[in-house]
């Protein structure tokens, strides 16, 4: 990122908002438009000189100017993140050379009702704008969507060359994890979503990939570097690679196991951990990561003879994530949890099962409403929380699938349930079944 000192970026955001509120009040070339514009222009070329970029934009309902986070931001920046709420702008980019005719541009396009965010980048593509980006929510959604489709391709292969008695190159998985971990390190909950993305058909691709993601997103939320995400990546992909030397009947038995076909169930982390030892470019401690994903926080899982062996934060980052994807996911022998009841019963396998204080940052990550959780709202409709609210858990974004009439939204919008001016669009009363409602949650995330 460049650098621009608090001062600066405050600065910067309050002129935008101004000059954009202006344009509604006042003709082209007024002074009230002018002089703001020119002091946009002139704080750009000052931030430019020394950085090529300036880069802003809105992680969770929050604006954020290159490092600078306003959590508790003025009126004229809480108007400007609502504004690109409204038209689904999650990041802007200036870049070295703009002049002050792209930004007068700019800024009456952002000032413009009814215009979305991918019009406006369209509008500046046609008029050869190139010193001014848009990253619009849409294509954000879509490019972390096509790489979790690619992460599946990879996990297919993967499973297909074991089943074939080859060990499979560790390449593909590292490249496309590290595809994810870019998405990952600019906003760790970016992935979420893609993580109640559920097949029932495809239940051992979708779950390892879901898996590392989940992984991913709680490495980045610890503040692990970029290393040790995509270690935690590669770990959650390959976590469960030994299942597939497991008979297919015992990995889908409706009922319960009998006590051989559990010994045999057992056998997959250290049937895995051998496998990942042997492809070329995955760390041994990846390898490591995977025997020790189901030997519990108490050691009294398996396999027995390693419950004295030392394991890091990383088995602990993968069996956290794993129990997650695990409970909130329609087998032939359960139902699944919602994201809520999910992380409640979590709770009570902290110290036990599973690390408490990963645990505990597990549920902070997620907020009291974890992305895809259905929820009805006080107005009556049916909303879906899509991310996560770090300044009031009790406010995510939402989209609203249900309206109070009881029919489905064809466009649901995103939207803020309270915004940083205390303004309520309303509250949430309880959580609701997907299943009764018949609402494929992954289909709006």
């Amino acid at each position: 990122m460049g650098t621009i000192t608090l001062q600066n970026a405050q600065r910067l955001t309050t002129l935008i908002s101004g000059a954009t509120k202006g344009m509604h009040l006042y003709p082209a070339g007024h002074p009230a438009i002018m002089q703001p514009l020119q002091e946009i222009y002139a704080g750009c070329q000052g931030i430019l000189s020394t950085s090529p970029e300036i880069h802003m934009g809105i992680i969770d309902g929050i604006l954020f100017v290159e490092e600078h986070l306003f959590v508790t931001p003025s009126p004229a920046m809480t108007e400007l993140a609502d504004r690109f709420l409204e038209k689904e702008i999650s990041g802007l980019t200036i870049c070295r050379g703009v002049s002050r005719e792209d930004l007068s541009i700019f800024i009456s396009l952002l000032a413009q009702k009814g215009t979305c965010g991918a019009e406006i980048a369209r509008k500046l593509e046609e008029r050869q704008i190139a010193s001014i980006r848009l990253k619009v929510a849409e294509e954000e959604a879509n490019g972390a969507l096509e790489t979790y489709g690619q992460a599946l391709d990879v996990i297919r292969d993967v499973i297909k060359d074991i089943e074939m008695g080859r060990i499979p190159s560790g390449g593909k998985v590292i490249g496309v994890v590290k595809k994810l971990v870019t998405l990952t390190m600019q906003d760790p909950t970016t992935l979420l979503g893609l993580s109640m993305i559920k097949d029932y058909d495809n239940y051992t691709f979708n779950h390892s990939v879901n898996v590392g993601v989940l992984a991913m997103s709680l490495t980045a939320s610890l503040g692990f570097d970029q290393a040790g995400i995509e270690e935690a990546g590669v770990a959650g992909f390959l976590h469960d690679v030994g299942k597939t030397q497991v008979d297919k009947q015992i990995l889908n038995k409706p009922g319960k196991l009998s006590a051989a076909e559990f010994d045999e169930m057992k056998k997959h982390p250290e049937t895995g951990a051998k496998i990942i030892s042997e492809m070329e470019g995955v760390s041994p401690q990846i390898a490591q990561a995977v025997l020790g994903h189901h030997i519990r926080y108490n050691r009294l899982g398996y396999p027995e003879w390693a419950r004295k062996l030392p394991f890091d934060t990383l088995s602990e980052i993968i069996a956290v994530a794993d129990c997650y994807d695990a409970i909130t996911t329609l087998r032939v022998y359960q139902n699944p949890l919602n994201p809520k009841a999910a992380l409640d019963q979590m709770r009570t396998l902290a110290g036990s099962y599973l690390d408490s204080n990963m645990v505990q940052r597990f549920v902070e990550m997620m907020g009291k409403y974890p992305v895809g959780t259905l929820v009805r709202l006080d107005n009556n409709e049916i909303a879906l929380v899509v991310r996560p609210n770090p300044a009031n858990h009790e406010a995510p974004i939402i989209k609203v699938v249900i309206n109070a009439g009881g029919e489905m939204v064809a466009e649901p919008p995103m939207l803020r349930l309270v915004n940083d001016a205390g303004n309520r669009y309303a509250s949430i009363v309880t959580v609701v079944d997907p299943l009764l409602k018949n609402i494929d949650v992954g289909r709006y995330l």
